[in-house]
């Protein structure tokens, strides 16, 4: 097995029959305070290093590790960055699928509606990612005056209204939630999202 650390073959041996007893070792020798195993392939295929089916891989199975080790810092920033590029492709697509449902236009909102969904699922995900990295529970983080399980708690409930209304094909009803309620939500965001980046930025400094 061969084993690359950002980049750079790692010629220290490492002990045990699973990755999961590798990764301890390069977590106890390799990860410093601060930093952390952000991106890990194996035989150069992406895999996911809290997995435990990843962690319970065989070493002989094993041809290449590929290690990304990355700091906290780093992660908040990109992510968030990546967040807001997502959110100028997002609001415009949730004002164009509220008017297409308005309009009577259900076939084609509704491919909007799709994509809006898998973006909201994406962009929650990266903000669990932040939450993660910073070592907080997310009922303890306060971004523009709320929790962010708050937000999640809200959008939770946004999103299943909306499904409910898609399925009952409340065509007013999904375009009103859309634009009344899911459309300020992200709007917001574009406030909350620099904040979280901050308040994360000053936990792991």
């Amino acid at each position: 097995m061969k084993i690359f650390i950002n980049g750079i073959e790692d010629a220290q041996k490492y002990e045990g029959t699973t990755l999961g007893d590798v990764l301890r070792q390069i977590r106890q020798s390799k990860v410093l305070k601060g930093t952390f195993i952000s991106n890990l392939k194996l035989n150069r295929q992406e895999s996911d290093p809290r997995s435990e089916e990843v962690l319970r891989t065989s070493i002989p199975t094993i041809e290449t590790l590929e290690i990304e080790i990355s700091s906290i810092g780093t992660l908040i920033t990109r992510n968030i960055a990546n967040a807001e590029e997502y959110l100028k492709k997002l609001i415009p697509g949730i004002q164009k699928a509220a008017g297409l449902f308005h309009s009577g236009s259900e076939q084609e909102a509704n491919q909007f509606f799709i994509k809006i969904v898998d973006g909201i699922d994406w962009l929650s995900q990266v903000v669990d990612s932040v939450v993660d990295a910073m070592g907080k529970d997310a009922n303890d983080i306060h971004v523009n005056g709320k929790t962010v399980m708050e937000r999640k708690n809200q959008l939770v409930d946004l999103i299943q209204q909306m499904l409910n209304a898609n399925k009952n094909k409340d065509w007013v009803l999904l375009a009103d939630l859309l634009e009344y309620e899911i459309l300020p939500f992200y709007q917001e965001w574009q406030t909350f999202l620099p904040q979280l980046r901050q308040a994360g930025l000053e936990k792991v400094n």
